[in-house]
């Protein structure tokens, strides 16, 4: 694993075997320019290496306000998709209430389409499926 970025928030790593980037989102509770400089990491990421799987890390997920949910769908997720970002596969987070806010932040980009993501219970399984769905878009 090579280190791509890392704050109280957030780690996003290269992983040199499989070739796909994981952000591992830690369970502290940011919003604002906190909040938005970690998921602006992730489009600065997925910029970088174009076309990349990602794996996402979730579990540990704390809440996100609304106005930054708002934040997330409206900005964040149109410029992850424009940076090349095309597939995930997600640990959903632990907690109930940080899933709903995980969920409601994610739902409008994946219905828009050029985004896929799974769900994932471990980093097994969703490295798992990194592998799979690499396989299928070769066979394609």
């Amino acid at each position: 694993m090579s280190l791509v970025y890392e704050d109280d928030l957030l780690t996003i790593t290269w992983n040199d075997t499989h070739a796909y980037l994981m952000s591992e989102w830690k369970h502290v509770f940011r919003k604002g320019d906190d909040l938005r400089r970690a998921y602006r990491a992730c489009v600065d990421a997925a910029k970088a290496r174009r076309g990349a799987l990602w794996l996402i890390d979730s579990s540990k997920f704390s809440v996100v306000d609304l106005a930054d949910v708002q934040w997330i769908q409206e900005n964040f997720w149109p410029e992850f998709i424009k940076a090349g970002a095309t597939y995930a596969a997600v640990i959903v987070p632990e907690k109930e209430v940080s899933k709903m806010s995980a969920e409601r932040s994610a739902k409008k980009a994946i219905a828009k389409g050029g985004f896929h993501a799974t769900r994932h219970a471990s980093r097994a399984e969703a490295e798992a499926a990194i592998l799979e769905w690499r396989a299928k878009e070769r066979d394609e």
